[in-house]
């Protein structure tokens, strides 16, 4: 018998035990056995919590195309590729359908998140991948969100990490519709966040300040082949390849484990909101 395993570095844990019969015969009844052991120790894994939420993190993006589920995500994401060894990351972006269909909700709160929810959120296990952007090329970026720009066909809002934020307006034509971006340095390694150093603004009034200073900024690896038409992130630099996406927000959550403070989307330490839709009056 061959035993396929899988452990989450981040914990230690085992997350997946897979029998699978190397020969054609029938299972005798040390394979049942094992078998039935495997399909224990998988339920044990799924019901591993990982962290405690005070309200629902919902995948439902609001007015102005931000999402509580693509918050946490995107921070989960910078955490774990900000210090300098792991990709030095100023910035993580995540697509919409780097997600997945569920957020993580219950019928009372707090609620504690098991393995088995947080893997309906992040089920692809993409790994992350830290590259250098100029200031141009992230403009560029999110100007791929809308329709028009590029080979975009649909709106696509990038969600975005904490300290991160830009605004956009829905009256102007195809690949003018950023006006602002801002970053804020966000220390991710320490609870509650904390920001250190001043707000640099990036884009002001639609033109790029400083078009070609360079950022960290962290995606999926489909992200950084160019998927959902995001092409620009084809052409980063200096690429650095990181965990699974899925093990991140693993490794995130545990910083939200009773008995520390649960995670409340609403925090003021979030930072929101980091995405602005402007209007013309």
């Amino acid at each position: 018998m061959n035993f396929n395993k899988t452990v989450l570095a981040s914990t230690h844990i085992l997350l997946a035990f897979c029998l699978i019969c190397v020969s054609a015969m029938t299972f005798d009844a040390v394979a049942d056995i094992e078998f039935q052991d495997g399909n224990k120790i998988a339920a044990v894994i799924e019901n591993q919590v990982f962290g405690r939420i005070t309200a629902a993190v919902t995948t439902v993006a609001d007015s102005n195309g931000e999402m509580p589920a693509g918050d946490l995500v995107a921070d989960a994401q910078l955490m774990t590729t900000q210090s300098a060894n792991l990709g030095g990351a100023q910035i993580a972006l995540v697509n919409p359908n780097g997600l997945g269909n569920n957020g993580l909700t219950g019928s009372h709160y707090p609620l504690d998140v098991s393995y088995n929810e947080l893997y309906k959120l992040q089920p692809k296990g993409l790994s992350l991948i830290t590259m250098s952007l100029t200031a141009q090329q992230l403009r560029y970026v999110l100007e791929q969100q809308f329709a028009g720009c590029g080979a975009q066909t649909q709106l696509k809002i990038l969600q975005v990490s904490n300290g991160f934020n830009f605004s956009w307006k829905t009256d102007e034509g195809a690949c003018s519709k950023i006006w602002a971006v801002k970053l804020t340095r966000v220390d991710m390694a320490h609870m509650p966040f904390h920001t250190s150093g001043a707000t640099e603004v990036i884009v002001s009034g639609g033109v790029v300040l400083n078009p070609d200073k360079t950022y960290r900024v962290t995606v999926n690896d489909s992200l950084a082949k160019g998927g959902d038409n995001f092409t620009i992130f084809k052409d980063g630099l200096n690429l650095t390849q990181g965990v699974s996406d899925t093990d991140a927000l693993a490794s995130y959550l545990e910083n939200f484990k009773f008995p520390k403070p649960s995670y409340d989307p609403n925090a003021e330490s979030l930072n929101k909101p980091r995405i602005i839709k402007l209007h013309t009056p």
